[in-house]
């Protein structure tokens, strides 16, 4: 966790004993989001620990896939976690607590992509690390096309690109993506539809042939 996060829930969170549940050690964590939201809503920063611990690199990965720049990608992440600590008592329960969360990044993405120029992505630090048995030749092809796929994804629109990200890299459903993006189920599948339409042309403009999706 970041200095300049610690620091906003120092200044803006309930109570004043924050030295401890910063420093928790890694363990298995098991999700348990809608009990964590409840708590952080009583100030319970251990609670918010273990809501950071789990969300925090599925949080910034979407907004990198949105946004195609790692520093601005980890300042909305942090952006995310305080608004989540801020605004867990006005968590109700009417959503899943996974769209109420990505609805949040979703919103702040979309924020700053109005007022982004458009911006070239940093393909080497886009992808997940290399497979343990992958050899030299393996590697290499696996890290171009994760290149290949994170340069196509960013010319796909933005309500196209969040589709396809929470379909594809977070594993939410139609019902989800459509409380998150705030429109109903049919135009999810619609954006889905041309997303990978659209998604596939490019992909086989670059020579990639093939259903890849």
């Amino acid at each position: 966790m970041t200095q300049s996060l610690k620091q906003e829930l120092e200044d803006t969170g309930p109570g004043s004993d924050f030295k401890e549940a910063l420093h928790m050690g890694d363990e298995d964590i098991k999700d348990d989001l809608t009990l964590w939201i409840q708590q952080i809503a009583e100030g319970n920063r251990d609670a918010f620990e273990k809501l950071y611990r789990a969300y925090q690199v599925r949080i910034f990965r979407f907004l990198f896939r949105m946004l195609g720049e790692t520093a601005t990608s980890e300042e909305l992440t942090n952006d995310v976690m305080i608004a989540v600590w801020k605004g867990a008592a006005g968590f109700k329960g009417q959503s899943k607590p996974t769209t109420w969360l990505f609805g949040i990044a979703h919103h702040k993405a979309l924020n700053e992509l109005r007022r982004m120029k458009p911006v070239t992505v940093e393909v080497e630090k886009a992808g997940a690390a290399v497979a343990p048995g992958d050899g030299p030749e393996e590697a290499l092809t696996r890290s171009n096309l994760r290149q290949d796929i994170q340069h196509a994804l960013q010319q796909l629109s933005p309500e196209h690109r969040a589709v396809m990200e929470l379909t594809f890299y977070q594993g939410l459903s139609y019902q989800e993506i459509a409380g998150i993006m705030q429109c109903p189920v049919n135009t999810v599948k619609t954006r889905m539809f041309y997303a990978k339409k659209q998604l596939q042309q490019v992909l086989q403009k670059g020579g990639l042939e093939g259903e890849l999706l």
